[in-house]
């Protein structure tokens, strides 16, 4: 079973026969081969070149700074509201953010 059948059938019967008191087990080796599928970044079509197993995806799309997807929309960490693909976070940052943080060349 899936990880969603599972948790649903938990203390139900069983949808088939209707039998009561059934034991859900969860299906491991599917799961497994499911997760090794291969498949191709969702920003494919914007540029990322990625390609892994479907378990890894999360990781790579994730939106965190963790991710490592450099075609993947993310908030302005300084929080001004902006989205970008991660790969011109760095510039929005140093340039473009109007809450970044800058030493005045009057003050110092």
């Amino acid at each position: 079973l899936s990880e969603e059948a599972y948790q649903r059938l938990q203390g139900q019967p069983c949808p088939l026969c209707r039998k009561e008191n059934i034991t859900a087990v969860k299906d491991l080796f599917h799961k497994r081969n499911v997760l090794s599928l291969k498949v191709r970044c969702p920003h494919k079509e914007v540029g990322c070149e990625w390609e892994g197993e479907l378990g890894s995806l999360e990781e790579h799309t994730n939106r965190s700074e963790e991710g490592k997807c450099r075609y993947v929309e993310v908030n302005c960490p300084y929080s001004c509201g902006e989205r970008f693909q991660r790969r011109n976070l760095e510039e929005h940052k140093s340039q473009h953010c109007p809450l970044r943080s800058f030493t005045c060349q009057y003050c110092n």
